[in-house]
């Protein structure tokens, strides 16, 4: 009784969301090393 869209679904949200985490530590990474270096 185990749906396999569910599951897709909260793959696709955790890798989505990882994504999101690596652009937004990426940017703060950007914007420390900008504030840093001037």
């Amino acid at each position: 009784m185990v749906k396999p869209n569910p599951n897709k679904q909260t793959v696709e949200l955790n890798r989505t969301s990882l994504y999101w985490g690596l652009l937004l530590i990426f940017v703060l990474a950007v914007l420390f090393s900008s504030y840093v270096f001037n």
